[in-house]
């Protein structure tokens, strides 16, 4: 099993001294790999929370988080650093694509902190991965010069080119308009395809979530299986 969530327990302190809110009350989530998998759920429920641990950008309060049998949770600083370079892509609703940068620098801004990378290969890799989104001419504009569906699409490759196993995927579609929304999601299944990488997905639109192989909803801090 790729990834195993286990009793994830998470709690935010009001910062007024007020009641805590427990969003997440001993969750437990399998993905094999290559899977793919929605989180629904109302807005406020804790899906983001739960990607943000499971790409260490949050801490739990109690459980365990596993990939590839290690323990998220447990990892020092220098192990999360590259647990996130390495092992996990993420996509934001913002596309977060750095504006002074060409659109294949912007997807091999990731590759930066490797030290004795092939940067050939490397761009090569990057050139491959924006033919894959259908953005290889496309690749000496800048985040300016694209549509916003465009823009996601570059988010997507640089999202990949580290090879990970697990793409993390936050309301990627949040910022779309139906269609790109929908063109978006069939790339991201192409993908599943293609390269075997497994996707979890936070999305609030049932018609998008159904294009995924499996659809839980968090309800009242669990995750309940929708449809597997």
């Amino acid at each position: 099993m790729l990834l195993e969530i286990k009793n994830l327990t998470k709690t935010y302190r009001a910062p007024d001294g007020g009641d805590a809110v427990e969003v997440l009350r001993s969750v437990d989530l399998s993905v094999a790999a290559g899977e793919t998998i929605a989180i629904t759920g109302p807005s406020g429920s804790g899906k983001s929370t739960v990607l943000n641990i499971v790409g260490a950008l949050d801490r739990a309060d109690a459980g365990e988080v596993l990939v590839d049998g290690r323990d998220v949770l447990q990892l020092g600083a220098a192990e999360v650093a590259a647990y996130r370079s390495t092992t996990v892509g993420f996509i934001f609703q913002l596309h977060h694509l750095l504006p002074q940068c060409t659109v294949l620098e912007n997807v091999l801004v990731p590759t930066l902190a490797q030290r004795g990378g092939d940067r050939r290969a490397l761009r090569e890799r990057a050139e491959s991965l924006l033919a894959a989104v259908g953005l290889e001419h496309r690749r000496g504009h800048r985040p300016g010069q694209l549509s916003g569906g465009e823009r996601q699409r570059v988010a997507v490759a640089r999202a990949l080119i580290n090879q990970p196993k697990l793409l993390l995927a936050d309301e990627p579609t949040g910022a779309l308009d139906r269609v790109n929304a929908g063109r978006l999601v069939d790339l991201l299944a192409e993908l599943n395809r293609a390269q075997g990488v497994a996707v979890i997905m936070v999305t609030h639109a049932p018609e998008l979530a159904g294009r995924m192989g499996r659809v839980v909803e968090l309800v009242d801090g669990k995750l309940v299986e929708v449809r597997r």
